[in-house]
């Protein structure tokens, strides 16, 4: 288990073993952030009965420091933020997470009690998964490391494969595992004698007026609101022993973050930031010279790494699958995203990014979508029974979604990956799960608006399952740590209490984003069309991943060979080739799945 977690922390390993039954190890990979030398895990209270390791950083750490020292809590440790998780153990036992401000995933193994706790951050930007067997409880960071403790092949039934080929990918609670369970964002879990309690001690809904992270009231108009949350945000997270950088893409939301990091260190009298894009040769997927030009304008030292279409775009796959992955994806910016991570690597270990700005703040087409069926209902049921006016993809979905009878339905026609049609295609029997999933997300059913709603439940399954996994996955593999200020957890609670009118309109999202920090930024990066940070795979589909890609689909003993219809597959792939139909997100989601397949040979039961 340790091996396979190693490059997400190479700097050091702890092994802890309970002393009193030898039943009970703690395992971990360091990659230091905080206190070089004094933040070595597993670590331990005074009298060795509480053991924690941990992933991620607390930004409050210092102020928890001087709260417990004041409550007769001992620190051994100069400022390592873990040695805050041991004593606020103690001191507050499952109220911890609740005085916690930052990103985390860590256990805590209590020996007086002999009780396990596992805990995840507000957002889920550190991954935690356990399973429990007839041995008792394993957890890791990665799937891949529970996987190779089980050390025999896992079951996975078709209606997960069918769910995963609809989303594009697994949202937390669940894994593509049924015996592998993801710890849920803003939760806990205490296993004691057996018994485990689930905690949950934060909610997405905003049912009280936000407020900064100690409690106090925001002053002012809500543009000042947020400048004030998000500088607040940026501040606490560039706490680092070691060098930072900041992901520059020339879009809307690295372009604020950046631009704050480098006001922050032109006050503190610091040199300036460095910054990194990546460059396509592709022009329709190339951002390089905006993100050059807000370089430009904040003043950062900027580099931008291009990225050709490389041979070892397969085999990088293939590493990700085995060691970081450990269950079928189907987001392809997966790939620059790893990259851009390695290039970020060779300048600092902590990077800085946009995330979470799109979901929380009304980024996405898909808002605007669906404030057009919801308000313009009629008028999109006569759209649906039209023939589509061409070969798009944003076409067919919205005349997909205006075909839905609810929310639920509509969310799915602009979201999914396999729509119906193509899932009969290749999986005859089995029914598309995603709809049938948003309907049964609980706290949805708070808020009125359906385009909020989808907001929140991006916030709830697609960042965690998507966004935020690809991110950790990708930046971990290259022992990076990326931090995003926009998922501090006061900023999203203001973005969930904004009124409607604040966040966007039938031309564009980020209102208030654009009103907040429009003097910050030339007025190009809040006018220019929005792209997303994607490579050209479809192209390369065509090209000189076709073989590559046929060899994959097409391999006797492969997952569409042996599992769904070789015929609809081929539809699919021949269709892509003509040009007839952009199949690109569908066969990337194929081609990770055999990948997958290929890599842990699980066991497929109907």
């Amino acid at each position: 288990m340790l091996a396979a977690i190693t490059h997400r922390g190479p700097n050091a390993q702890g092994i802890w073993i309970d002393p009193r039954t030898q039943a009970s190890v703690l395992l971990h990979a360091r990659l230091p952030i905080i206190d070089l030398p004094g933040g070595t895990q597993p670590m331990a209270n005074e009298d060795q009965m509480v053991q924690v390791v941990f992933n991620g950083e607390i930004y409050n750490h210092q102020e928890l420091r001087n709260q417990l020292r004041a409550a007769g809590h001992t620190f051994r440790t100069d400022h390592s933020d873990t040695e805050v998780l041991v004593h606020g153990w103690e001191q507050w036992k499952t109220d911890l997470p609740a005085h916690l401000l930052g990103m985390f995933s860590f256990a805590v193994w209590d020996m007086r009690t002999n009780s396990l706790f596992l805990c995840r951050d507000r957002m889920g930007q550190k991954p935690l998964f356990f399973m429990t067997t007839h041995e008792g409880i394993a957890f890791a960071s990665t799937i891949n490391a529970l996987v190779v403790a089980h050390n025999a092949p896992l079951a996975v039934p078709m209606a997960r494969i069918a769910a995963y080929l609809t989303a594009g990918y697994t949202a937390p609670p669940q894994t593509i595992y049924p015996t592998i369970a993801a710890l849920a964002p803003g939760a806990g879990a205490l296993f004691t004698d057996g018994i485990r309690r689930d905690i949950s001690y934060w909610q997405l809904n905003a049912p009280t007026p936000p407020t900064t992270a100690i409690g106090a009231p925001l002053q002012g108009e809500p543009a000042e609101q947020l400048r004030t949350l998000l500088a607040t945000a940026v501040e606490s997270q560039l706490l680092a022993d070691v060098p930072l950088t900041c992901f520059l893409s020339g879009g809307v939301d690295s372009s604020i973050i950046a631009a704050l990091v480098q006001q922050r260190q032109r006050a503190a009298g610091g040199n300036a930031i460095t910054t990194l894009s990546v460059g396509f040769a592709e022009a329709d997927f190339d951002e390089s010279t905006f993100a050059a030009d807000i370089a430009r304008h904040i003043g950062s030292r900027h580099q931008t790494i291009h990225l050709p279409l490389r041979d070892d775009a397969i085999p990088t796959l293939d590493w990700l699958m085995r060691y970081a992955l450990g269950q079928p994806f189907a987001d392809s910016s997966l790939l620059p995203t790893y990259h851009l991570a390695n290039a970020a690597r060779s300048l600092a270990p902590v990077a800085l990014s946009g995330d979470g700005a799109d979901e929380c703040f009304g980024g996405y087409d898909r808002y605007r979508a669906m404030r057009f069926i919801t308000r313009w209902c009629r008028l999109a049921r006569i759209a649906a029974r039209l023939p589509a006016l061409n070969r798009s993809q944003r076409w067919r979905r919205l005349k997909s979604a205006c075909a839905g009878h609810d929310w639920p339905g509509q969310y799915a026609g602009l979201t999914d990956i396999f729509s119906p049609s193509d899932m009969r295609l290749i999986l005859p029997d089995a029914a598309p799960q995603m709809a049938a999933t948003i309907a049964a997300s609980s706290p949805l059913s708070t808020l009125h608006s359906p385009w909020r709603k989808t907001m929140l439940l991006d916030q709830q399954r697609y960042l965690p399952g998507d966004v935020l996994w690809k991110v950790d996955a990708a930046s971990m593999a290259n022992a990076l740590e990326v931090r995003s200020p926009f998922l501090d957890h006061c900023v999203v609670e203001f973005a969930n209490a904004l009124p409607d009118a604040l966040i966007l309109n039938r031309r564009r999202g980020k209102l208030l984003l654009r009103q907040a920090f429009g003097p910050l930024l030339p007025g190009s990066v809040f006018t220019r069309k929005k792209h997303g940070f994607a490579v050209p795979i479809g192209q390369w589909f065509c090209g000189p991943l076709k073989e590559p890609l046929l060899d994959r689909l097409r391999d006797p003993a492969g997952f569409c060979r042996n599992y769904l219809s070789p015929a609809g597959v081929e539809q699919l792939v021949n269709q892509h080739l003509a040009r007839q139909r952009d199949h690109t997100h569908r066969l990337f989601a194929l081609l990770m799945l055999e990948i997958w397949f290929h890599q842990f040979h699980p066991a497929i039961t109907p």
